[in-house]
């Protein structure tokens, strides 16, 4: 896809989709984020105008909706998502948005990348990675350009990378919460009431759509049941045939949960916890599927594949190689960017639960009351 008709890079995300309540835009923080976040990096490897194209700004959303029939809220969102069909408008409309760029893309809608592709327009679609128990959060990085992806390759982090970190959650995990007061092998996770990664067929689905399969999972036993700590209800589990005496609700820290060894496995939707429960040796059933395809090495990865990129995505000489397939770059100059535990996970307001066993259990220990038990 590289040609002299690239002339700038564009910034932009999941800009269908509106906010639970509201018909307004939901992800333009998020966008605008990851565009401070990398724009001079990005600018600086090729010397081109970098922008940002949202909600309301550089492409209209509401005509976008109109042009497909949907209706203006998450439910119109949840069709248009995964589309696998656009009217000619919508089409024109991207190409307008996004034509003669590369997008650097953080968590664009698959049906977006379905048309960029269409278009012949490159892309880089970052998310944040599944795994979140590192030092600090990271990326989880797709293309749809093959010479983008093999220079990427090397950044990829293979899955034994992630052993290490979760061995030491696990064991702060057994100092931190020695009795949990577990009644059940299953461990059943909910998640937010409207999430991507809920997106089948149009609809946002919850544990309620999957009661064979997650009655089938769990067995006779007890279930542990974690809520999202942004959603306090039952995710359909009730719906799903889950009976309340059967149910034991924990609010304890995810990890904790995980590390125990009286949980064997972890069943839900679709949860990054689904991904993350096997380097705590636990059996994972998910109900749905992963947004991500992530291969386990380097030798298995294929063109379309997410990797993982833990660091490299700060440096400049990173964006230098992957878009050096797509148009002209700087010279390398060596620098690394290095940044401090945490400071993605603090620069987002979001710990997913990390926080609970790293900084604010020190915080916990340097108490004298804590000091005096130790």
């Amino acid at each position: 896809m590289a040609g002299p008709h690239i002339q700038r890079i564009v910034f932009s995300g999941d800009v269908l989709r509106p906010g639970d309540a509201a018909f307004r835009p939901a992800q333009t923080e998020n966008i605008l984020w990851f565009h401070r976040l990398v724009r001079g990096q990005a600018a600086a490897a090729t010397r081109l105008p970098v922008e940002a194209v949202t909600w309301g700004r550089g492409i209209d959303t509401e005509r976008l909706y109109d042009l497909w029939g949907a209706e203006k809220s998450w439910r119109g969102w949840a069709r248009l998502f995964d589309a696998g069909f656009a009217p000619e408008g919508v089409v024109a409309a991207l190409e307008q948005a996004f034509g003669g760029a590369v997008v650097i893309g953080f968590e664009l809608a698959e049906s977006m990348k379905r048309i960029l592709s269409l278009l012949g327009i490159p892309f880089l679609d970052f998310s944040v990675h599944p795994v979140r128990f590192l030092d600090d959060v990271f990326f989880a990085v797709q293309t749809n350009d093959a010479a983008v992806f093999e220079v990427m390759l090397p950044d990829h982090a293979e899955e034994s990378a992630f052993l290490g970190p979760a061995g030491l959650l696990a064991a702060s995990a057994l100092k931190f919460r020695p009795n949990l007061r577990i009644r059940g092998e299953s461990l059943l996770v909910g998640q937010t009431r409207i999430d991507r990664s809920l997106v089948r067929g149009g609809r946002v689905v919850d544990l309620s759509d999957f009661g064979p399969e997650l009655r089938a999972a769990v067995g006779e036993g007890g279930v542990v049941f974690k809520p999202h700590p942004y959603a306090n209800s039952d995710f359909g589990a009730l719906s799903a045939g889950l009976s309340l005496r059967r149910m034991q609700v924990s609010r304890e820290n995810i990890y904790a949960l995980m590390a125990s060894e009286e949980i064997r496995r972890v069943v839900g939707v679709s949860s990054s916890v689904l991904l993350e429960a096997r380097y705590f040796g636990q059996e994972a059933h998910m109900l749905h599927e992963s947004p991500f395809d992530i291969p386990a090495r380097r030798g298995e990865a294929v063109p379309g594949q997410h990797l993982s990129v833990l660091d490299a995505w700060g440096d400049t000489d990173f964006w230098r190689r992957v878009l050096a397939p797509l148009v002209p770059v700087t010279r390398p100059d060596g620098n690394r960017f290095r940044r401090p535990p945490n400071a993605l996970r603090t620069s987002l307001r979001n710990f997913w639960g990390f926080n609970e066993l790293s900084t604010d259990f020190q915080v916990a220990l340097a108490r004298p009351a804590i000091q005096a038990r130790v």
